[in-house]
């Protein structure tokens, strides 16, 4: 932000002090982030930009508030008031109690990043830019909405089911590790790029077909995405780039490549599943892939989890899969 005027300075105090009046109006930029003592604010409060990110005591946001920008990262609002009005750019990210955003909302860019006990979005929304990465319990769309975005990002919304019909033309759209996401709307259009990681979408729309393809921000094409089956473990070998390769990796699957690529055991020993194993794999130009093969000692599924190149034991990287810097602390009765 810029370096706060004189008149930002005065407002701050009275903001914090709670002796600021309504319909106080203050030019320029006003930082109260992280304040632990910020309860409330003034009615109709009026700033350019108003930054109120981790302030843990505020649960409302004024009637009246008006800015151009405004972000609240992390701070425990619960709804939005309906007369809120901001015009370029409004943060919530890891507002993880904000359940209600006013109907007909407006603004250029709405991040609600993290929102976890957001159900749904606001009706007539206006937005050209709408994050939503994380929003866990969203399940669809309203019923209108934009008919162009420049970007969606619908990143990890595990509950989505649908795109909304009502959006015809997007610039990039991420919907990547959506995992009820089973197709995309017919003539929908994406400028830019498209990326489907971890989605179950098999096909493309006919509007889509040519539109550029990414996987978890990596360059892919329909192939990658639609037949991994196709991926040999030659072509993962002779890749040269390092993500490319890293992603045609991860879709032909480490336990066919550790298979077909003879892997070296680094170390062996024993759990409650039974024998786990350590296994090593060059790679050119990128850290060697290391896993740990483990079995379920209640169904005997065996499972292979990558770890940490520096990985030199079983325990080792079962520690570090457990979350323990130091595998002398990780003694569990039972490893599953």
């Amino acid at each position: 932000m810029e370096t706060p005027t004189l008149e930002a300075i005065e407002a701050r105090k009275l903001l914090l002090s709670g002796q600021a009046p309504a319909h106080l109006r203050v030019n320029g930029d006003l930082d109260l982030s992280h304040e632990v003592s910020l309860t409330v604010l003034p009615e109709g409060l009026n700033v350019g930009r108003l930054v109120l990110d981790h302030c843990p005591a505020l649960k409302a946001l004024p009637a009246g508030l008006h800015c151009i920008s405004l972000s609240a990262c992390g701070t425990p609002l619960t709804e939005l008031p309906d007369d809120l009005h901001v015009t370029s750019r409004l943060d919530l990210s890891d507002c993880k109690l904000l359940t209600h955003v006013p109907k007909g909302f407006a603004v250029d860019t709405l991040i609600l990043r993290g929102c976890t006990a957001l159900e749904e979005l606001p009706e007539q929304m206006h937005v050209f830019v709408l994050d939503m990465s994380g929003c866990i319990n969203v399940q669809r769309f309203p019923t209108s909405g934009p008919e162009q975005m420049a970007r969606l990002n619908a990143q990890g919304c595990t509950r989505l089911t649908a795109l909304p019909s009502w959006l015809k033309r997007v610039g990039q759209l991420d919907v990547s590790g959506c995992a009820r996401l089973h197709e995309l709307p017919e003539g929908l259009h994406v400028v830019t790029w498209l990326d489907l990681a971890h989605t179950p979408l098999r096909q493309l729309p006919a509007s889509l077909q040519g539109v550029s393809l990414r996987w978890r921000g990596v360059a892919v094409n329909e192939r990658i995405v639609f037949h991994p089956e196709t991926i040999t473990t030659q072509q993962v070998l002779e890749e040269r780039n390092v993500e490319r390769r890293r992603v045609l990796l991860e879709r032909l699957g480490y336990e066919r490549f550790l298979a077909e690529t003879q892997a070296r055991v680094l170390h062996r020993d024993r759990d409650a599943g039974g024998e786990r194993r350590l296994l090593y794999v060059p790679l050119q130009n990128d850290e060697p892939l290391v896993c740990l093969e483990v079995r379920c000692p209640s169904t005997g599924r065996r499972y292979l989890i990558r770890v940490p190149p520096t990985m030199r034991q079983c325990h080792q990287a079962a520690a570090w899969i457990a979350g323990f810097d130091n595998p002398e602390h990780y003694r569990p009765l039972v490893e599953t």
